[in-house]
């Protein structure tokens, strides 16, 4: 009987912390580059991603790391030369094999 309610006890543990730190749905919002992104209703892989903004886009522009939400998202933006660095308008955060889109939401 104890056991069996140290495992309870511990699978419910188990189970707040990983719903706390956003294990198996994206989180509404995200910060990076000092700025805060809130949840689009989209998702593209990586050549879907490429597809969409056209090679003139991908010339110019390249998708880099400009961040990661724990444990292992990482948080991508378009940036080249002139504004490496900075925010831009869309992040994408990297969730399993697919990118999801967010947007810069209007305050800091």
């Amino acid at each position: 009987m104890t056991l069996t309610a140290i495992f309870g006890a511990g699978l419910l543990y188990t189970m707040l912390v990983y719903r706390s730190v956003n294990v198996f749905t994206p989180p509404e919002r995200i910060e990076s580059l000092g700025r805060t992104y809130l949840l689009g209703n989209t998702e593209f892989s990586r050549e879907e991603l490429d597809q969409r903004y056209g090679p003139t886009h991908t010339e110019a522009w390249t998708l880099e790391r400009a961040g990661f939400l724990p444990p292992v998202h990482g948080i991508y933006q378009w940036q080249n030369d002139e504004v490496r660095g900075e925010a831009t308008t869309s992040a994408f955060l990297k969730w399993g094999d697919r990118y999801i889109a967010y947007s810069l939401s209007g305050g800091p």
